[in-house]
């Protein structure tokens, strides 16, 4: 996930990367953009929604902060806009542009990591189902209950604790629409769902089995690369301490 940090005063900005960094690891990564001509010139290059959290200076030279949202919005409805002031008089014209949230200066950390782990509640919500489409058939499957993906030549199958189901979508494609929080790659080939893991060996990472929605004694082996390896321990380690699992 990532997140774009706007403000002329790169030091305010660094305290709030280095927080949410210390407390959520790798999950996040971060731009940093002296004013706002530069972040909506980065945004048009791109071409498409690059950001999930917008940290943005209501005190920015050259662009006023609420200006600068306005012009995010035009080409992003969903992502969250976080005004960092140290004026709580301004806090009333935050809501021209649905902000998420006004942190005032001297930046509290415990609001800070609220404010991030209210933004993760928030997209775990907007993204619970999975839709694909297949045959010309449009599947609407609800995250939780998709146990692992595995990609065969032209064909994903979606596992599920239901049955099994395809679709033509591309790797790149499943791991967008799925909940980064809820799933992780352990295979060039395959994408498991955290909270089936019962086991994590050498090269095997061992996920609960399913049939007719009932669970059953014997688990399932899926192979694990080196590559993803160190990446899903990590992941894995993060997923159990936030509490996220069923």
């Amino acid at each position: 996930m990532k997140i774009a940090l706007c403000d002329n005063n790169q030091r305010e900005m660094g305290k709030i990367e280095k927080t949410i960094a210390l407390r959520y690891s790798h999950k996040y990564e971060f731009d940093f953009f002296s004013n706002g001509e530069k972040l909506l010139r980065h945004l048009k290059e791109k071409g498409k929604r690059n950001y999930s959290i917008y940290f943005i200076s209501m005190e920015i030279n050259e662009m006023d902060g609420i200006a600068l949202a306005q012009q995010i919005r035009t080409l992003d409805l969903e992502a969250l806009i976080i005004f960092v002031s140290d004026d709580i008089q301004r806090m009333p014209e935050v809501f021209k542009v649905q902000a998420f949230d006004y942190l005032l200066k001297p930046i509290s950390q415990e609001y800070l990591l609220e404010i991030i782990d209210r933004s993760n509640r928030y997209f775990n919500a907007i993204h619970a189902y999975f839709e694909f489409s297949f045959n010309r058939k449009l599947v609407v499957l609800a995250m939780d209950d998709i146990i692992y993906i595995v990609k065969s030549g032209r064909i994903a199958y979606i596992h599920t604790t239901e049955k099994v189901y395809k679709t033509y979508l591309t790797m790149a494609e499943i791991i967008d629409k799925l909940n980064k929080d809820l799933f992780a790659r352990i295979h060039g080939s395959y994408v498991v769902n955290l909270n089936y893991i019962v086991e994590v060996m050498k090269n095997e990472v061992f996920v609960k089995q399913f049939k007719n929605n009932i669970q059953q004694e014997n688990t399932v082996s899926l192979p694990m690369s080196r590559t993803f390896k160190d990446e899903l321990k990590q992941t894995y380690t993060i997923f159990l301490k936030s509490g996220q699992s069923l």
